[in-house]
Parts: structure tokens; C-alpha cells; sequence
């Protein structure tokens, strides 16, 4: 075990020798240094101490286990002030009856009330609390950030495994049509659409269940794609996909890239009934991954801009912004066409 994990590890043994090493430290001090101030030996100054002990503990754990955790989260500053300073000095009037009880004749420790030996007896109280008081709410402070950051971290695989979950159904209802059609119109190419669909349900069923996975996938993902809506639109439909640079061994979140490609689809291509377009281009350099995907207009620019961003692009800008929140950009730009820009830094 480390250095850290001893200093705050909750396991009893290492606890316990931590607080047993605290009170071994001040007993060896004071013992020391007032064996060498008196004159005398240091271990009756470390009986004497030892005594004192019987106050000094129960204020030290009294502040630091109840005190302290009770009264700063409800900012109740000025109560934990007079409560520090109220029990230091009820702790004083303790040690002075210890005092007496002492056997041994101790020089110096005799005293008068409400003198500046008194004064000192509660500053010594509170300075040696300090410490105890600090270690505990050091602990309680990175107790509650790791806590913090396990629920954050719960909360943001939650929140990607029902984006992930919509996204699928999503994909799913729109070429399950798409085939129905095929199918009702007794095409023959409705068994290798079948086929198609089948490798893209391999994949979103047990490729992508990963935090991340190879880009390549993801553009083999689109290609198929692309490969039913061809059968579908058949010659009214141009679609251009262009990949630059070098995309092995490049990751990225699955199932982010397809949803702009199904927004083309089905807000350009699917409501358009004159020849249209879809043009798709990918590019990587270093670790920054530029995505385009252009689209014809419809005839219908007005239904466009409304209908535009629906479930699919919901959920994808969602889930940039959980996945890579400082490393992305979103751009959605009509002009002669519909055009979507992403960059991701992978």
C-alpha cells in the first residue's frame, strides 16, 4: 500500500495507526520540549501529557467528527466559532482539575484562572485539534468529489446508452420501410437489401457496444447504407463519398457519423421527387476528423428548415456534447443545399 492509501484508506488497521501516530507525536513533542524548558525529565513531562490527553482527544474528535461536518454545509459560521471557543474553554477548566490530580510536583503548571496560562491552555487545546479538523475535512472533501465523479460518470453512461438505445429503433423504422416497399413491389433485389440490412444489424448489435470503435467500421457502416437507399431511389438518386487521409487505427463513439447520412435521406432525397444528390466526405488529418454531408434541396425549402435536425441529429449533438464536450463543432448551413459540418479532435 502506498503512502496515499495509508493517509486515507477507512480500512480500521490503517486508521487506526494513523490516529495512534497523531497522539504518539504531540505526546513526544510536548514531552520534549517541556522536559527541556523545566528542566526535567521527559517522561514525567510525558505523563503530565499523557493527562492532559483525556481532554485534548475527546475536543479534537468532538470538532472534527461532529462539530465541523455538522455546521460548514449549513454555513453556520459564526455558531461554529463560539462553539470552538466555548469548548477550548470548558476543555481549560478540565485540564486545570487535572492538574491537581497530578502526583508529581510539575513547575509551571500551577496557575491562576482567567490568566495568560489559561489563555494559552485554550490556544493549545484548539491548535492541537487543527490538524485533526483539517485531515478529517480534507478526506470528506475528496470523498465527495469521487463520489461526485462516479454519479457524473453513472449519469453520462445512462444518458449514452438511451441515446444509443433511440438511435438504433430509429435506424431501424426507416429501413424496414424502405424494404417493405421493396418487397410489396415484389423487386428482386429485395433479398440482398435483406442481406444489407443484416450486416448493419450485426454490427449495431454487437460491433458498436464499445466506448469507442474503429472509424474504418463506421464508414463501412455508411457504405452500406448508402448501398440500400441506391436500391431504392435507383436512378434518381447521385450519391458521391469521398475519404481522405489515413483512417486506420483512428476510433471514434459508434453510430455517430450515420445519423447525418439518414438526414439526408430522409429530409433531402426521400421528399424530393425530381433527381437529387447526396455528396458525403470524410477527411482525417492528424487527429482531427473533418465530416461533410451535402444534400439537394426539396422542393418544399420551407419543410426543410422545419423538419431538419429531427430525432436522429437530436440525439447526435447530444451526444457530441457528452462525449466530446471541448473537442467538436456542429454547423448546419442552407443555401443551395442543405450542408452539415462536423469536426471531431478523435
Amino acid at each position: 500500500m502506498n503512502l496515499h492509501d495509508l493517509a486515507y484508506s477507512y480500512q480500521p488497521p490503517y486508521r487506526l495507526i494513523r490516529h495512534i501516530g497523531y497522539w504518539l507525536f504531540w505526546l513526544g513533542f510536548y514531552g520534549l520540549v517541556n522536559a527541556s524548558y523545566h528542566q526535567s525529565t521527559i517522561l514525567k513531562w510525558s505523563l503530565f501529557e499523557l493527562l492532559t490527553m483525556v481532554v485534548k482527544l475527546p475536543y479534537a474528535y468532538f470538532l472534527a467528527y461532529y462539530l465541523f461536518p455538522k455546521l460548514i454545509p449549513q454555513k453556520r459560521y459564526i455558531a461554529l466559532v463560539f462553539w470552538v471557543i466555548t469548548l477550548a474553554f470548558l476543555g481549560m477548566v478540565a485540564l486545570m482539575f487535572l492538574y491537581q490530580l497530578f502526583p508529581y510536583e510539575m513547575p509551571g503548571t500551577a496557575t491562576d484562572f482567567l490568566s495568560f496560562k489559561t489563555v494559552y491552555m485554550m490556544t493549545d487545546l484548539i491548535y492541537i485539534a487543527s490538524p485533526v479538523v483539517l485531515i478529517k475535512m480534507t478526506q470528506n472533501y475528496i470523498k465527495q468529489e469521487k463520489n461526485a465523479a462516479r454519479l457524473y460518470q453513472e449519469k453520462i453512461e445512462a444518458e449514452l446508452k438511451i441515446l444509443k438505445n433511440q438511435l438504433q429503433p430509429h435506424f431501424l423504422f426507416n429501413n424496414l420501410n424502405n424494404i417493405y416497399s421493396m418487397v410489396l413491389s415484389k423487386d428482386d433485389r429485395a433479398d440482398g437489401a435483406l442481406l444489407k440490412l443484416s450486416d448493419i444489424l450485426s454490427y449495431m448489435l454487437y460491433d458498436c457496444n464499445v466506448e469507442r470503435i474503429a472509424l474504418q467500421k463506421e464508414i463501412d457502416l455508411i457504405k452500406n447504407y448508402i448501398s440500400l437507399e441506391k436500391l431504392k431511389y435507383e436512378d434518381r438518386l447521385e450519391v458521391s463519398f469521398e475519404v481522405m487521409g489515413e483512417v486506420s487505427n483512428k476510433l471514434i463513439a459508434p453510430l455517430l457519423l450515420l445519423p447525418f447520412v439518414e438526414n439526408a435521406f430522409k429530409h433531402g432525397v426521400a421528399k424530393s421527387e425530381k433527381k437529387s444528390w447526396v455528396r458525403i466526405f470524410i477527411s482525417l488529418d492528424n487527429n482531427y476528423l473533418q465530416y461533410l454531408v451535402e444534400n439537394s434541396l426539396t422542393n418544399n425549402t420551407e419543410q426543410e428548415l422545419t423538419t431538419v435536425g429531427g430525432i436522429g441529429l437530436s440525439n447526435v449533438r447530444k451526444r457530441l456534447n457528452i462525449l466530446y464536450p471541448q473537442s467538436h463543432t456542429l454547423v448546419f448551413q442552407q443555401i443551395d443545399s442543405f450542408l452539415i459540418k462536423m469536426t471531431i479532435e478523435l
